[in-house]
């Protein structure tokens, strides 16, 4: 990878689902980052941005990646064997927590979750969390997340087994939830994943929440 800063080494690799995995990596020592940050992940000429998932604290770094059937470095990266090195950037990106008095909703689609995991994990609390996924085996690391958020929502857009109980379950969208439910008001508002749920979120924001403050960043 041209321009990397570091070498990682891959330790593990978890698959969550059927077609999402964990990616866990040895840590440089002087690597640092904050929680929500990103890096490029590079191997053999491709390469790709990945949100950070475990927290700052710990020995080890932890990837969260979707393999896609164009995905040239997911595939790749779904394949590889344990010991296999990588090229790594330094960490990246804004979408870290900024402390406040205003309430702070957390939103994200798909593996667009891993930044918020990442805050979870380095002690983060007293959030509410909007994920949304097309089935419910996408509602990854919700144990984590209940355990951190105020309130966690898991907004399903797929079909959902007849008699299947989950706690706050929305059958849609992200933002067919916050357009029904969403109370005027100023917020914190924390957005990852698609850029078409990106644009819908703060559209819908602007119109309802004028004054909100809207951090994003979005993947294709």
């Amino acid at each position: 990878m041209v321009g990397a800063e570091y070498s990682v080494s891959i330790l593990e690799r978890n698959w969550l689902n059927e077609d999402t995995f964990s990616l866990v990596c040895s840590r440089p020592k002087q690597f640092s980052f904050v929680a929500g940050q990103h890096v490029t992940l590079g191997h053999e000429g491709q390469a790709r941005e990945y949100s950070i998932l475990a927290s700052p604290m710990g020995d080890t770094l932890h990837f969260l990646i979707k393999r896609i059937d164009q995905g040239q470095l997911s595939n790749v990266l779904a394949e590889l064997e344990v010991g296999t090195t990588l090229g790594m950037s330094k960490a990246q990106g804004y979408l870290v927590y900024r402390p406040t008095d205003r309430p702070v909703y957390f939103v994200a689609n798909g593996v667009g979750i891993a930044p918020f995991v990442a805050m979870a994990a380095a002690g983060i609390k007293g959030f509410t969390i909007l994920h949304g996924a097309r089935e419910l085996s996408g509602l990854l690391y919700r144990k984590e997340l209940l355990q951190a958020a105020d309130r966690y929502i898991p907004c399903v857009s797929g079909s959902v087994k007849q008699g299947t109980m989950v706690l706050d379950l929305h059958r849609g969208r992200v933002t067919d939830y916050l357009d029904r439910h969403l109370k005027p008001g100023v917020y914190d508002f924390y957005l990852c994943g698609s850029s078409s749920m990106i644009h819908d979120v703060t559209h819908l924001l602007d119109q309802l929440c004028p004054g909100t403050r809207i951090y994003s960043e979005s993947f294709t």
